[in-house]
């Protein structure tokens, strides 16, 4: 795992089924976990602490017998499943309702909103594939097991989720919508695996970019390989100057952060 963008962080996750902490550094992932009210800690990727943890979570990864998965995988399986049991609450498919907690010290700052923006469309997509696999699956199936399939199918996913990268003010692609000017870009990929079907997650990403104008996404797969890649991008201009329209010429003046040109990047985001 590797990132840097805005200080390096990286965030140690607190969870109830698990002593030890998660490391990860990718920061929507860490403010989905703040805002559902875990505790969440950061530092900076090169402080000591970090150091030292790392190098620890590595003497235990090699020691590791078990085949239940790395606790990177570990950690984005208890993400999915908390997700979609989340969306389902929205959408009154299970009793209760969505308790909103404030991400407090979760280390985002101005960032926040731009931040919450990432994680709300990866959100739509897993819970837009869950969708997608549940539709596939027999009628009889599907009656019978709409609730206990998710587990299954996020369990399948999360496995084979080769790798999450996470870029602020991307370039754009060509296609790009003509009205978005900043966006921040994901991307996640996929090991070749029978049960992880690009039409599931075609599906997915289609529903998604649908809830909001301000998004953009495509999947491909990789003809020599079988990888297959979900890029996705968001509108974040409105992160920068608020909920009013300007002219182009005053964003130019107030923007606070670089813009990158066709063929150049930014510092990214990669979690592995």
């Amino acid at each position: 795992m590797s990132g840097t963008f805005y200080g390096a962080k990286v965030y140690l996750i607190h969870t109830t089924q698990h002593t030890r902490p998660f490391l990860t550094t990718v920061p929507f992932i860490a403010r989905d976990f703040a805002s559902w009210g875990y505790r969440v800690d950061h530092h900076a990727a090169d402080s000591p602490y970090i150091i030292e943890v790392r190098s620890r979570e590595d003497v235990e990864h090699m020691k590791r017998t078990d085949r239940g998965g790395s606790r990177r995988t570990k950690l984005m399986g208890i993400w999915a499943n908390e997700l979609v049991r989340r969306k389902r609450q929205q959408r009154g498919d299970a009793r209760g309702g969505e308790i909103q907690m404030p991400v407090a010290n979760g280390g985002f700052g101005s960032l926040e909103a731009r931040v919450k923006k990432a994680g709300d469309l990866v959100q739509d997509v897993i819970d837009g594939l869950v969708a997608s696999e549940t539709q596939r699956m027999p009628q009889s199936t599907r009656r019978s097991k709409s609730t206990e399939s998710s587990p299954t199918i996020l369990t399948t996913y999360t496995r084979h989720l080769y790798a999450i990268r996470y870029t602020p003010n991307a370039p754009l692609p060509s296609w790009s919508n003509p009205d978005i000017f900043y966006a921040d870009h994901i991307v996640l990929e996929f090991h070749h695996h029978e049960n992880i079907r690009k039409e599931c997650l075609v599906d997915a990403v289609r529903s998604a970019i649908g809830k909001d104008e301000g998004r953009m996404g495509r999947v491909e797969k990789c003809t020599t390989t079988g990888l297959k890649r979900v890029y996705l991008w968001i509108d974040v201009a409105d992160t920068f100057f608020g909920d009013v329209v300007r002219e182009e010429g005053d964003l130019e003046d107030r923007d606070p952060v670089p813009k990158y040109e066709r063929g150049e990047s930014p510092p990214i985001y990669d979690e592995r």
